[in-house]
């Protein structure tokens, strides 16, 4: 008969997985302070994710940096068009916003609203699940777009959760100060974790097995 302090206890197993989700993001966060490192950082937390939801990781620390190491080159390019075309896009739908409420502006708004939203469903596959890896970028790009539309009820719950920090700085100062010791402690984390959940559920989405 197992007792309360058995190791397969599954609160013991849930208390066992969180301690890697903070590591993985206190790791992501520490990785992604030079910024053209985040797209390495973003991969790296996802592989370890998956590795962690198979059931064969044994260290998130070790594992975190050996997929850190293999992203890092070849995701550099990948992350700065996605962070570019992404900074490009909000600062163009903010430009929009300000602008009189004219039919010309408003068409104006709703298309760059829509490329914004295109880019936010890529983003759900292009680094998280390595769609890039392999790849020429243009390929990667066509894949992700086709895994967003194919996996639409995923796509929008992923991209959903990615909002939430996004959503809380344009709500001001007030949100921003209740999300971001959750986001510093374990917040990315628990994001990555889900979506990895989700990533698994999505048809058509062949992700290549770290050794």
């Amino acid at each position: 008969m197992k007792n309360g302090f058995d190791i397969d206890n599954p609160f013991f197993a849930f208390m066992g997985t969180l301690a890697d989700i903070v590591v993985i993001n206190i790791l992501f966060l520490i990785c992604s302070v030079p910024v053209i490192t985040m797209g390495a950082s973003m991969s790296a937390m996802y592989d370890t994710m998956r590795k962690m939801r198979e059931g064969k990781l044994t260290s998130a620390f070790q594992y975190f940096f050996q997929a850190f190491r293999r992203s890092l080159k070849k995701s550099i390019p990948a992350w700065m068009l996605q962070l570019l075309t992404g900074v490009i896009l909000f600062f163009d739908l903010n430009f929009v916003s300000m602008m009189p409420k004219t039919a010309a502006w408003n068409m104006i708004g709703m298309a760059t609203g829509g490329m914004l939203l295109l880019w936010m469903m890529v983003t759900c596959y292009f680094l998280p699940a390595g769609i890039y890896d392999g790849n020429k970028m243009k390929t990667a790009l066509t894949q992700s777009m086709y895994l967003a539309v194919r996996n639409l009820p995923y796509t929008v719950a992923m991209a959903v959760l990615n909002s939430i920090p996004f959503v809380c700085i344009i709500l001001g100062t007030y949100y921003i100060g209740v999300v971001t010791p959750i986001y510093i402690a374990a917040g990315f984390g628990i994001t990555a974790y889900i979506n990895t959940m989700l990533l698994e559920r999505c048809k058509d989405l062949v992700i290549a097995q770290s050794e």
